[in-house]
């Protein structure tokens, strides 16, 4: 009582309220200041988990594979240049393998046969190599679309690069079916439009493969880049 009394002649305040001033500002002193989330209306208090998430992704960032690389580059990573280029040799296999649907274009068009000049080397040593269609096909297919420790982004052009040489198959089933032999006139002529209309599309295929591999975008061809997408 006597404590009591000589505290509240010593603070002029109440000894009760004397007695709980210092689990007050014990209290006070660790109290965490609250921080609004992103996005929501609700306090949160950071801790120390924020900093071990947000050091991973600036590690990634910081190799230059993006905030979402492994996810594609269509949602804001970045594609390195090594991974550009090798993600667009396998469009090179269905270029060359439709290299035998393109005589009568350039027979028509001799013009633009400065198109083969870059290909002669290359097409000279592929056409050489006994079962060279089959062994690419293979090797791209185990070797960079199959191959989990290849980039997203590899992957899926080497598996549209592979579908789209698939489907090459198809005009020379049709063209060993029907045998044509043989032919002249109308007939003839639409079997030249036949021919030129494949290697129109192969041709037409590699080339926007080519500007979406080396700009670093998923580029999806009409009717196989879904099906590539759906296979990686």
């Amino acid at each position: 009582l006597r404590r009591a009394v000589a505290s509240r002649t010593a603070t002029g305040r109440s000894p009760a309220l004397a007695v709980r001033s210092p689990s007050m500002v014990t209290r006070t002193t660790v109290c965490r200041v609250a921080v609004p989330a992103p996005g929501s209306g609700r306090a949160r208090v950071p801790g120390p988990s924020d900093a071990s998430e947000r050091a991973p992704r600036a590690s990634t960032i910081a190799r230059g594979y993006g905030g979402v690389y492994g996810r594609g580059p269509e949602r804001g990573g970045i594609v390195p240049v090594p991974d550009r280029v090798v993600a667009l040799l396998p469009y090179l296999v269905p270029l060359l393998d439709g290299l035998r649907y393109s005589r009568f274009f350039f027979q028509q068009f001799p013009q633009t046969i400065f198109l083969l000049q870059p290909l002669q080397p290359l097409a000279s040593m592929y056409y050489r190599i006994p079962f060279a269609g089959v062994i690419s096909f293979f090797a791209i297919y185990m070797g960079l679309a199959e191959n989990r420790q290849m980039s997203r982004f590899v992957r899926f052009n080497a598996m549209q690069a592979i579908i789209v040489d698939v489907c090459l198959v198809l005009p020379g089933m049709i063209e060993y079916v029907l045998s044509p032999g043989r032919m002249s006139g109308a007939a003839m002529e639409m079997y030249k439009l036949c021919y030129n209309c494949v290697w129109v599309v192969v041709l037409a295929a590699f080339c926007l493969a080519a500007v979406g591999c080396l700009s670093g975008q998923m580029f999806k061809l009409p009717f196989v880049g879904d099906a590539a997408d759906m296979r990686i």
